[in-house]
C-alpha cells in the first residue's frame, strides 16, 4: 500500500457525461491520491487511441458509451491492456451488466452520484491492489503464493465440499484476531453471524458471484464486520478449492449511512422551508384579502345602503346587490379564515379546531363528534400546534371531498409519549395495498415528519378512513 501512495498515478477516464467526468476529477483532487496523467476519453475509440500511447495505472470505465454498450465495452478496454486495473462506473439500474464484468474480471465498481472523495480514493487504492496481486499471480506459483500471505487484504482457502478453511494470510489473522491454527480448524460458517447458519446451501451461496453485496462477519472478539467477498478457483493438491478475498467495507457503510443521514436531515430542512413559505404566504394572501378587498365591498355596502335609504329608483335591484355584496363578504371571511393560520397562542389548538368543525357541522348529512376538550396544551410548542392544526384541516377536507361519509370522529390525547391525533369516519373508504396517496396524504407525510411523527392509516374498501398521527413529545414533569 505504501508503494502506491509513493508512486504517482495514472488515470484513464472513459466517459461521455460532462458532468460525471468533473465530479470525479474534482473527487480525485480532494483526494489524497498522488495522481500523475489524468486523461479522459469519451468513446471506445478515444480510449483505443490513448493507449496506443499511454499506460494507465487504473482505468474507470463507463459501460455505456455512444460507440459501444455494455459488456462489450468492458472486453475492448480489457484486451487492449491487461495491466491496467478497471473500476466500472455504473448507475443503479445498470447493476446486472455491472456484475457481469466484475466476473469477467473487473476490479470494482463505484455508483454514480453514491461515491466520494474517500470512498474513490479507498477503490482506487485496493483496485491497484488487486490489479496488482492478479498480475503477480499468473507470473508463478511461487510469487503466488507469497502474494497469498502478504495481500493486505483478508484471504482464505477453503474445502469446497466440507466448507473446511484450509488456508489464510496474515491480513486474515489480524482482522479476525484467530491465531493461524485456530483459523484453520473453522468452517466459514464460524465467520458468519449465526442467523446465517441454517445449513451448508445458504453458508456456501454467499460466494456464488464474483461480488456479493455487503455481508455480516464476526471476529473472534464478537466484533461484526461488514464484508464484500470475492472469490477464485484454484488448485490445491490435486483438487479444486476456493480461495476468497474479503474487502472490509464497515467503515464504508458507515459513511454511506452519515451521507443519508445528513441528506434526509436536509430534505427535512428543505421541506420545513417549504412549509414555512407557505404558511408565509397563505398568511399574506389572507391580509391582502381583508385589507383590501373586504374594505371595497364594505364601502360599497354602506352606499348602497345610503341608496336604499333614500327610496331611490329600482329599489328591489338595490337590495339584491346588498344581498350580493353580504354574501361576498362572508365567503371572503371563510377564505381568510382558512389561508391566514389562527393565533393558537390567543384561542388555543382546541378552540381553532373546533372552530373548523363548526363549520363543517353546518353540512347536510355529516354527524361530527369530537374528543377535544380533555386535551391539555400545556408544554405544546406553537410549531406542532399549527402543525397538528392543519393536519387536522387537511385530513377534514380530505373526508368532505372525497368519502362521501355521514359522520366523522376526532380526538386528540396526550399521554407521556407523546401527542395523538385520529380522525376516523365511515365513508366509501379505499383499498391501502394500491399504494396510491392522493396530495392531501403527501402533505401530511410531509407535515408530520417535521416533528418525528408516524402517520398509521387504517382503511378498505366500504368500512370508511382512519388517520392517526403520534408526535412523540418529552413533555416535563
Amino acid at each position: 500500500m505504501n508503494e502506491i501512495v509513493a508512486k504517482p498515478v495514472n488515470i484513464l477516464v472513459i466517459e461521455d457525461n460532462e458532468i460525471h467526468l468533473y465530479l470525479l476529477k474534482q473527487y480525485l483532487s480532494l483526494s489524497a491520491l498522488k495522481v500523475g496523467a489524468l486523461s479522459n476519453a469519451a468513446s471506445v475509440a478515444e480510449a483505443l487511441e490513448v493507449l496506443d500511447h499511454e499506460i494507465p495505472d487504473i482505468i474507470f470505465l463507463d459501460l455505456f458509451l455512444p460507440d459501444s454498450d455494455g459488456l462489450e465495452s468492458y472486453t475492448i478496454i480489457q484486451q487492449k491492456i491487461k495491466t491496467a486495473a478497471i473500476v466500472v462506473i455504473s448507475s443503479l439500474s445498470d447493476m446486472q451488466t455491472t456484475l457481469q464484468a466484475l466476473a469477467l474480471g473487473a476490479e470494482d465498481y463505484l455508483v454514480k452520484g453514491e461515491f466520494d472523495d474517500r470512498i474513490l480514493e479507498k477503490t482506487v487504492r485496493y483496485s491497484l491492489e488487486r490489479k496488482k496481486s492478479e498480475m503477480q499471480l499468473q507470473a508463478s506459483e511461487e510469487k503466488y503464493r507469497q502474494i497469498f500471505y502478504n495481500n493486505p487484504s483478508p484471504m482464505y482457502i477453503y474445502d469446497l465440499d466440507t466448507l473446511d478453511i484450509l488456508e489464510c494470510n496474515k491480513a486474515a489473522i489480524n482482522t479476525y484476531q484467530y491465531t493461524k491454527e485456530e483459523f484453520t480448524r473453522l468452517k466459514i460458517t464460524d465467520l458468519r453471524l449465526p442467523k446465517t447458519q441454517e445449513n451448508e446451501t445458504d453458508a456456501i451461496s454467499e460466494e456464488t458471484s464474483a461480488l456479493s453485496s455487503a455481508k455480516k462477519h464476526r471476529k473472534k472478539d464478537g466484533e461484526i464486520l461488514m464484508v464484500e467477498i470475492s472469490f477464485y478457483h484454484i488448485e490445491m493438491n490435486g483438487k479444486t478449492v476456493r480461495q476468497v478475498q474479503i474487502n472490509d467495507v464497515t467503515e464504508k457503510i458507515a459513511l454511506q449511512e452519515a451521507l443519508a443521514i445528513q441528506q434526509e436531515e436536509k430534505q427535512l430542512s428543505i421541506t420545513a422551508a417549504t412549509i414555512t413559505a407557505q404558511e408565509t404566504e397563505r398568511a399574506e394572501l389572507g391580509r391582502e384579502l381583508h385589507d383590501n378587498i373586504n374594505q371595497i365591498l364594505v364601502t360599497a355596502l354602506l352606499f348602497t345602503d345610503s341608496l336604499i335609504s333614500s327610496k331611490n329608483f329600482d329599489f328591489e335591484r338595490l337590495k339584491y346587490i346588498k344581498h350580493i355584496i353580504g354574501e361576498s363578504i362572508k365567503e371572503i371571511r371563510k377564505l381568510t379564515k382558512g389561508l391566514v393560520p389562527p393565533a393558537l397562542d390567543n384561542i388555543g389548538l382546541v378552540q381553532a379546531l373546533e372552530g373548523v368543525l363548526s363549520n363543517l357541522k353546518s353540512l347536510d348529512k355529516l354527524n361530527i363528534t369530537s374528543v377535544l376538550n380533555d386535551f391539555s396544551e400545556e408544554g405544546v410548542s406553537e410549531d406542532l400546534k399549527l402543525m397538528i392544526y392543519r393536519i387536522a384541516q387537511e385530513q377534514l377536507n380530505n373526508i368532505v371531498k372525497h368519502s362521501q361519509a355521514t359522520h366523522v370522529n376526532i380526538s386528540l390525547v396526550r399521554d407521556v409519549e407523546g401527542i395523538t391525533l385520529t380522525v376516523k369516519d365511515n365513508g366509501k373508504g379505499c383499498d391501502l395495498s394500491l399504494g396510491r396517496n392522493g396530495v392531501g396524504l403527501q402533505n401530511i407525510n410531509t407535515r408530520a415528519s417535521l416533528h418525528k411523527g408516524k402517520v398509521s392509516l387504517k382503511s378498505s374498501i366500504g368500512n370508511g378512513f382512519e388517520l392517526m398521527v403520534f408526535f412523540p413529545v418529552e413533555f416535563p414533569e
